[in-house]
């Protein structure tokens, strides 16, 4: 069998997606008889490409025009290599797939789906136009043959827009256990200065979304148990400014520190040095959490997680096993099981087990990569 995975998002550039787009086809190239990624060209991209060992097709479109750009460019390709199958890792790159199948070019049409791209329709707003969005999207999904959403929510989604429910697998996301695993974090906590504090962590992008803002209200009553507390904060955005502002305002000068970006190799030690990792994010559609990799991330490194009851993070924690959901934007619900988890130390050892023995079991890129190939052919 021999597939081109097709993606709006892969490295140079990062994100959910992006992550999702590089794993996969890691190991797709392993799995399959011949692989291909095509992705819209950037201008610092010949460095990261020449180190892959698959081909990556890289088209000079914007990323939203990639399912357009490609008609033009991939059909010969796609003869040459005898390509059979497409496996788009968003919708909106589907035109390519509607004009290859319609000349019968290829014979599936694979499409994956995470949340948001279901969600956001530019024209919102704008009626008439917002509703043309909608007819697209439901057109461009009618021709696509099998589904992969990453979690139940997100296949509510496509069976609303249309996609019948036969054609549908949930297959959830996954992480690296070879590179996740507990570290001696040690040497990060003295860096930072905090041998002898207990420490809440959350990695996430500063958008309103995750809920940072709800950890903060949060933290005052869980101080009151745990007076050496500290809450680390992973990562930018646009949200930066107002979050310092609240801490500030809460006097939690002492208890919050603002990391900024973490670089990738290091994040494995901060999950490591946490007691307890947690991201209790909204549901402000379109803006959802469609899974949720950093729970399975901070798992990997032995550690129980805290997330709210929304999307697909219901997917990415096994609620009392693995760690807990709690309801989004509910300060007290969620410092009453940050305490329990900071006090009952058993209980967050336990929790994090059984976390970290899902990963290397069912949550892993590995099995994530083979149940699709399984599937797909």
């Amino acid at each position: 069998m021999r597939t081109a995975l097709i993606t709006q998002d892969f490295p140079p550039e990062v994100g959910g997606i992006e992550t999702y787009s590089y794993e996969l086809s890691l190991r797709f190239f392993e799995l399959f008889e011949d692989f291909l990624v095509v992705a819209p060209a950037k201008s610092d991209v010949q460095q990261i490409d020449r180190k892959l060992d698959f081909s990556v097709q890289r088209i000079p479109v914007p990323n939203t025009w990639l399912g357009w750009g490609a008609i033009t460019v991939l059909p010969p390709v796609i003869r040459r290599k005898n390509i059979d199958t497409l496996f788009h890792t968003q919708w909106q790159t589907l035109p390519v797939s509607w004009f290859m199948k319609r000349n019968g070019l290829i014979e599936t049409v694979a499409v994956a789906a995470h949340a948001r791209e279901l969600l956001f329709n530019p024209f919102e707003g704008v009626d008439t136009l917002a509703a043309s969005y909608e007819q697209y999207m439901r057109w461009l999904l009618s021709k696509g043959d099998l589904f992969f959403p990453v979690s139940r929510y997100t296949a509510g989604l496509l069976i609303e827009r249309g996609v019948d429910a036969a054609n549908i697998e949930v297959v959830g996301n996954g992480t690296n256990p070879d590179f996740f695993y507990p570290r001696d974090a040690s040497d990060l906590r003295k860096k930072l200065g905090i041998e002898n504090r207990r420490v809440v962590l959350t990695v996430s992008r500063l958008v309103g979304r995750k809920g940072i803002d709800t950890v903060l209200r949060a933290l005052p009553r869980v101080i009151q148990q745990f007076p050496d507390l500290i809450y680390l904060v992973a990562g930018e955005g646009e949200e930066e400014r107002p979050l310092k502002a609240l801490a500030g305002e809460m006097g939690l000068e002492n208890h919050v520190a603002f990391l900024g970006r973490i670089p990738y190799e290091q994040l494995p030690f901060y999950y490591s040095l946490c007691d307890l990792f947690v991201m209790p994010s909204k549901y402000t559609p379109p803006d959802v959490e469609g899974y949720g990799i950093v729970f399975l991330e901070a798992n990997a490194c032995g550690k129980p997680v805290i997330g709210a009851d929304t999307g697909g993070i219901p997917d990415a924690i096994v609620d009392g096993e693995t760690g807990f959901l709690v309801e989004p934007e509910q300060p007290e619900e969620l410092a009453e099981k940050m305490t329990w988890l900071l006090e009952n130390q058993e209980l967050a050892r336990r929790l994090g087990k059984n976390g970290m023995q899902r990963v290397k079991k069912t949550a892993n890129w590995n099995a994530v990569a083979q149940k699709l190939f399984d599937k797909l052919i």
